[in-house]
């Protein structure tokens, strides 16, 4: 047996436990920094803190008028920031449940949000066209920072020390090295819906709405592969890889989970998650276990 299929054998594929409380679909679920609690958001317009390895629900956080679309935890644990329909963005104190800030600036629904590196920064991407920055440590609720090179929605974004990266509806990966000033453009051809970074920050995985997951090596542009076999045309869904990055996971519009191997490609593990299209999928990062979310309403934990 292949050392790839041997690793396949361990993938997280037996339901753990299921985290009920939201009413409607959950549209995002992420583990915190360590991998010991989970953030979730949906259409009920609440953010909720979970212990997801005992099934505990922690706190609901409530302000958003409408859907929440996604969350992101700082790393210290203290502080959550929070995005949606209601063009909001919403800075949290975790323990008091208190909303330190509303940062303004996107005049249409938002899509993803994350803190950078440092928690100082926020960085937010929307239907507006634009990928916008705000300061956590000013008392200033206007963005430091505007990007409005994308010729339609930008759904996903994320950070790294020193660029910020997004995927737009227009068929681009845009990087933006923030200390050079610099720009970089690789045109994938179709709707992105979520763009995450391999865990060694070297290449790209890209979720596209004509059904496939591109992977794309992030210094030169170039599409080292593709990812089949889901149903992918007009849900955002997150994709991601293993946290040894040996796969690639995505979710389906039929409620599957695939997992791929990463350099050939293969499909080595799908199974029914839930009953309809899965939202968010994030990976724990330091083991083999997974936090799932739905249309259905459900969050399940996979190990």
């Amino acid at each position: 047996m292949s050392s790839s299929a041997t690793a396949a054998q361990h993938l997280p594929r037996t339901e753990a436990r299921s985290l009920s409380g939201h009413e409607g679909a959950v549209l995002a679920v992420r583990f915190n920094r360590d991998g010991n609690y989970c953030l979730s958001c949906g259409k009920d317009r609440t953010l909720r803190l979970w212990n997801p390895h005992t099934g505990a629900h922690v706190k609901t956080y409530k302000s958003h008028a409408r859907e929440v679309r996604d969350v992101h935890s700082a790393s210290d644990n203290a502080k959550l920031v929070s995005c949606g329909a209601d063009r909001q963005i919403f800075y949290w104190d975790v323990a008091s449940g208190r909303v330190i800030r509303k940062f303004r600036g996107h005049n249409s629904e938002v899509n993803s949000v994350k803190f950078n590196e440092y928690n100082a920064v926020v960085v937010s991407a929307g239907y507006d066209r634009t990928v916008r920055a705000f300061d956590c440590r000013s008392q200033s609720s206007d963005p430091i920072q505007t990007i409005d090179t994308f010729q339609d929605s930008v759904m996903s974004v994320n950070v790294t020390k020193t660029e910020i990266i997004a995927g737009s509806v227009d068929g681009t990966v845009r990087t933006f090295d923030i200390r050079m000033g610099r720009e970089t453009v690789d045109n994938l051809g179709h709707p992105v819906n979520c763009v995450s970074l391999s865990n060694d920050g070297n290449c790209l995985l890209a979720n596209c709405l004509d059904s496939t997951v591109r992977l794309v090596d992030k210094s030169s542009g170039e599409l080292l592969q593709e990812y089949k076999g889901h149903a992918c045309k007009s849900f955002k869904m997150d994709c991601c890889l293993t946290n040894d990055d040996a796969f690639v996971v995505g979710g389906s519009e039929d409620g599957y989970v695939f997992f791929w191997e990463l350099v050939d490609a293969p499909v080595v593990a799908r199974f029914r998650a839930h009953s309809s299209v899965v939202t968010s999928i994030s990976y724990h990062p330091t083991k083999a276990c997974m936090l799932t979310s739905s249309v259905d309403g459900s969050i399940r934990v996979w190990t």
